[in-house]
């Protein structure tokens, strides 16, 4: 029998909020009259059905109950069913999980604020040598082509390396892809034919979908051992106000591996031929994608404010 058999209720929550604390999550566990359930609920069923999954849910570990909130709202719990069975291995994972669908739950429940001025578009303020037109990229929605293993151990499960084909873009050379956090692993390879720069939405790219990382791999169909790119990261000035860190190592014959990171620990780790960052403008434009760096970053962050004082 292990330790864990013994553990009383009263010890299992003082060993998972600790665990919680230490992983810097505001979140809490209590004890109730009818069990034990996160002192907070949610307000949609997905967000609480996620967090019960990081917590054992297909192992009858967790469930999520429903009642109504004092605004007659429905309102979702997560109940511990087995504290005891909650290992201190599956408490980060949990964590980062919470973190997560707390946020979504707090986006999705916030009213439409008032009409007023809309502010003036970044491009309006710069010469047009500056900015790129996005409305002639073609668009690609996911879809999977293949899904191998052996793949990569993550939270709680084992990884599909998933593969989908971006296509040559056209005369254009350029796509934009659509629907990356839809994909339900973390690790993707993009294969283009030839050397197709593929842009992506930082809202749809940063973080996965079980865990706070999405990695991207890029490959060209027509030489596999070959990085595919470049990759175009395109962030609203909201967004690139988020961005705590760039970092870029070499990684040989597939180009570089660049990591992005959010203040709330999301990242997009990416290996391709060249990973770039733009700032959306505004009327289907974004300025000239360069390299990512800290450089960069700072160099967009300059740009955005030097229009607003013009």
């Amino acid at each position: 029998m292990s330790p864990l058999d013994e553990e009383t209720i009263e010890a299992s929550l003082t060993r998972i909020n600790a665990g919680l604390q230490s992983a810097g999550s505001p979140e809490v566990f209590e004890q109730y009259a009818q069990g034990v359930y996160l002192s907070k609920p949610f307000g949609r069923s997905e967000q609480a059905l996620e967090v019960t999954r990081a917590l054992g849910g297909e192992q009858g570990y967790a469930r999520v109950e429903q009642d109504k909130g004092p605004n007659q709202n429905d309102q979702y719990w997560v109940r511990l069913l087995k504290p005891n069975e909650i290992t201190n291995d599956m408490i980060p994972n949990a964590t980062g999980v919470m973190d997560q669908m707390r946020r979504l739950d707090y986006e999705t429940q916030q009213e439409p604020e008032p009409a007023e001025p809309r502010s003036r578009d970044v491009s309006a303020a710069m010469p047009s040598e500056e900015v790129v037109s996005t409305v002639s990229f073609k668009e690609v929605e996911l879809k999977e082509k293949s899904a191998n293993l052996p793949g990569y151990a993550y939270a709680g499960g084992q990884q599909l390396n998933t593969i989908f084909e971006v296509g040559d873009g056209g005369d254009a050379k350029t796509v934009a892809i659509k629907g990356i956090r839809n994909q339900r692993d973390a690790m993707l390879e993009l294969h283009s034919d030839g050397q197709v720069a593929i842009h992506v939405d930082a809202a749809d790219a940063m973080g996965g979908t079980h865990d706070y990382t999405r990695y991207l791999t890029t490959r060209n169909d027509q030489d596999l051992s070959q990085a595919g790119g470049p990759l175009v990261v395109e962030f609203t000035k909201e967004e690139l106000a988020e961005v705590a860190s760039i970092s870029t190592m070499d990684a040989g014959q597939f180009g570089k591996r660049t990591i992005i990171t959010y203040n709330d620990s999301r990242s997009l780790n990416v290996m391709a031929g060249d990973v770039q960052v733009a700032l959306k403008t505004g009327n289907g434009e974004i300025t000239k994608p360069v390299s990512a760096s800290e450089e960069a970053l700072s160099t967009l962050a300059r740009t955005y404010a030097r229009t607003l004082s013009q």
